[in-house]
């Protein structure tokens, strides 16, 4: 399988990240799950006017309104558009270093206070209150790193060095 527009998503890292990526350092890429960006990262569907997200049953059962920060003991229920490879961008549009990794797997995670455990809160008057115990959570969206494909070195000269 190659890297096409529907099998790859683009996303930007800084240069020390594009760098330990490349020398195996790094093994994964996280992003927050976030109300302006979760169509990128979550299978969705249009229903009477609302979008909505496509779930495992067995992890969330019934019938829930799609909600992207629900913490359900701590393990999200939603499903990832199921991408095979990133494509991870550094500098100026134009003048991008690119790089082209396989995704070997997808995973969510609690977003995570400095003391180790998760942010959760509750929803009051369309409001986050820090809640202990609250029904919500900031999450992150976990790509694990497999093989380098490609390295595009556009700002340095060097193009298409192919792995």
């Amino acid at each position: 399988m190659k890297p096409i527009k529907d099998n790859t998503l683009c996303l930007t890292i800084n240069q020390a990240h594009f760098n330990d990526i490349i020398s195996g350092k790094i093994k994964s890429v996280g992003r927050e799950i976030k109300d302006t960006t979760y169509k990128k990262y979550l299978l969705t569907w249009h229903e009477d006017g609302h979008t909505r997200l496509y779930y495992n049953e067995s992890l969330l059962p019934g019938d829930p309104v799609s909600e992207i920060y629900i913490y359900n003991n701590g393990i999200y229920p939603y499903l990832p558009v199921e991408y095979k490879f990133l494509s991870l961008a550094v500098g100026a549009d134009g003048e991008r270093d690119i790089l082209i990794v396989e995704i070997e797997d997808i995973t969510f995670q609690p977003a995570l206070q400095k003391n180790g455990y998760p942010i959760r809160f509750n929803m009051i008057d369309d409001e986050f209150k820090p809640c202990k115990n609250g029904n919500y959570c900031f999450w992150n969206i976990v790509y694990h790193l497999g093989k380098v494909i490609e390295i595009k070195h556009k700002r340095s000269g060097r193009e298409n060095i192919i792995l």
